[in-house]
């Protein structure tokens, strides 16, 4: 089964609008320059992945650089830095993969059907390895892929 990812203009449209709306939204960060498309994601980041089903099957990885996940883990809590510990920063990046893939997904296929699993938590799998889009941000960045095709 053909796979569509980042290299598809419609499907990289779609998710860079919903992580730049999730970004203002939930966190109150806005990004420090354009989005870009890399090859990977970045060592020593936070990897949450979101598996969907439906009338598309495929997953949402989402990395989150060093230098954020506790102040953006801070602001969707509405709790000072410091009050923030490893617990709450890995439920942020969970969410954050939940949230990037059912807004990006509706964007693709706005009449479809969609179910996302619980994400998971830790290194980016091998299908996870194609282009990213990269969003720097004042600490760091968040680097999102996806890919998705139809069920078999």
């Amino acid at each position: 089964m053909p796979l569509t990812d980042l290299r598809d203009e419609a499907l990289r449209s779609a998710c860079e609008t919903a992580v730049l709306e999730a970004l203002e939204t939930m966190f109150f960060e806005l990004t420090v320059a354009k989005a870009e498309v890399i090859g990977g994601s970045s060592q020593g980041a936070r990897i949450g992945m979101a598996n969907f089903g439906g009338s598309l099957t495929g997953a949402l990885c989402v990395a989150v650089s060093d230098g954020c996940p506790r102040r953006m883990a801070a602001e969707f809590l509405g709790l000072e830095d410091d009050q923030v510990g490893e617990p709450q920063e890995q439920s942020m990046v969970a969410e954050l993969a939940n949230v990037l893939c059912g807004a990006t997904m509706s964007r693709v296929e706005p009449s479809g059907h969609l179910r996302i699993e619980q994400p998971v938590l830790g290194a980016a799998p091998a299908n996870c390895q194609g282009p990213w889009l990269m969003f720097p941000l004042a600490n760091g960045s968040l680097e999102v892929t996806v890919y998705y095709g139809e069920p078999s």
